[in-house]
């Protein structure tokens, strides 16, 4: 899908994923790193055998080609402009500022490099009163408001677990590059995608924020759910074997999933069939006037709760499928690992390293076809720090002996 393209990848753990996905699609990814190795490198969790090599590192540049340049130094700037001018694409999360100082900002290579597609990718974007700050994960989840919801309403907010806020935008940027990518097609000329990770993690409150600018009522915290106009409602559960997330809210653009949940409780005897005549996408607003029964839902989810707890993860799936319910496992690493689903679509893949070693990565997010036939996506295991410089820089007609040269200097 993207084999006839290169992407220049300048990114440290703060947008290394954006590459990643590009790879995935078959484009021809170099990631660039400092001739000491990234600070990626150095992210959790390592591989148990090998504990000085980063699982997050691996995960996040297999499938590319791997190289080192010091572009704060002359020799190296140079380098690196001779490699742009084979690129379609950059992706760089350095300091807001830092390209600049480089004299590798985008209006600077978009004034040599026009048809360069220019992705930045912090934690505020390019430009604005917060451009500056230090963007840690926690800054970002707070900023960009999805910590309004999490937590009990009586206390203060929790953090989100696992960093991943820098996951949120690097998925953005590769987005944004394709966009950019078509835009192209038609104008001939690259442009600057630039991606603030406040505004790519406002998303994940599942619409409740943005719904909110739309008309929406105000979004409340609630631990385990969601609040309408001070009603609480919970969508985790438990269940035999963990827990799901079932969303049987009231409300306009959920609560027919109530209404299916309530003739699932019918069918089995647990709930009385004249629930059925009762509307959810209204309920929220009548109790809200009066006009309905506020206590008729907090009956409901007890029921539910009461009968999800007999049941497995895959027990509820099979009935949310069934039922047209809003239904999610919350899979763990080991289900994840044996889900039929993912094995059906082929998407674990094992891939052997140049050591020898064979690792299991999850596969691209899609399969790509070619008049009918699959296209193989980029099998490569992740690079090993400089492994490629002879590769790449000897396209670039770069000699050995410059490359000697380099190497000593701490250029490459």
């Amino acid at each position: 899908m993207l084999s006839p393209y290169r992407v220049i990848d300048l990114t440290d753990e703060r947008g290394v994923l954006a590459g990643q996905m590009l790879a995935d699609l078959g484009a021809d990814v170099i990631q660039v790193e400092p001739p000491s190795g990234s600070s990626g490198r150095g992210v959790a969790p390592f591989f148990a055998e090998y504990p000085d090599e980063s699982i997050y590192w691996a995960a996040y540049t297999r499938g590319k080609r791997g190289i080192t340049c010091d572009p704060a130094d002359p020799r190296g700037r140079d380098v690196l402009l001779r490699l742009l001018e084979t690129a379609d694409f950059l992706i760089e999360s350095s300091d807001v500022g830092r390209m600049a100082e480089l004299g590798l900002d985008y209006a600077t290579l978009h004034e040599r490099f026009p048809g360069l597609i220019y992705t930045s990718i912090s934690a505020f974007g390019q430009t604005g009163p917060k451009a500056d700050y230090v963007g840690s994960d926690l800054a970002i989840w707070a900023s960009g408001t999805p910590l309004l919801m999490t937590g009990d309403d009586d206390r203060a907010p929790i953090r989100v677990s696992q960093p991943q806020s820098w996951g949120h935008a690097s998925g953005d940027a590769a987005g944004g590059s394709m966009l950019a990518l078509h835009a192209r097609h038609r104008s001939g000329r690259g442009q600057h995608v630039d991606v603030s990770g406040q505004v790519s993690v406002a998303q994940a409150t599942l619409g409740q924020v943005l719904a909110y600018q739309l008309g929406a009522s105000e979004p409340e915290r609630f631990a385990g759910g969601v609040k309408q106009r001070g009603i609480g409602f919970r969508v985790s559960a438990e269940v035999q074997n963990g827990h799901i997330v079932l969303n049987m809210a009231p409300g306009p653009a959920v609560g027919h999933f109530a209404n299916h949940a309530v003739q699932w409780l019918v069918d089995i005897g647990a709930a009385d069939p004249s629930l059925l005549e009762e509307n959810f996408r209204t309920y929220a607003d009548r109790v809200a006037t009066g006009d309905a029964d506020p206590e008729i839902f907090p009956q409901i989810q007890q029921i539910m709760t009461n009968e999800v707890a007999k049941r497995t993860k895959e027990e509820m799936l099979e009935i949310s499928i069934e039922y047209d319910l809003l239904l999610v496992p919350v899979l763990t690493v080991v289900d994840l690992a044996e889900s039929g689903q993912l094995e059906a679509r082929e998407f674990w893949r094992e891939i052997e390293d140049d050591e020898g070693r064979w690792v299991t990565y999850p596969g691209p997010p899609l399969k790509i076809f070619l008049d009918g036939e699959q296209r193989a996506n980029n099998y490569r295991p992740p690079p090993m720090l400089g492994q490629h410089n002879d590769e790449i820089y000897g396209e670039l007609g770069i000699t050995h002996e410059e490359l000697t040269a380099l190497r000593s200097d701490g250029v490459i």
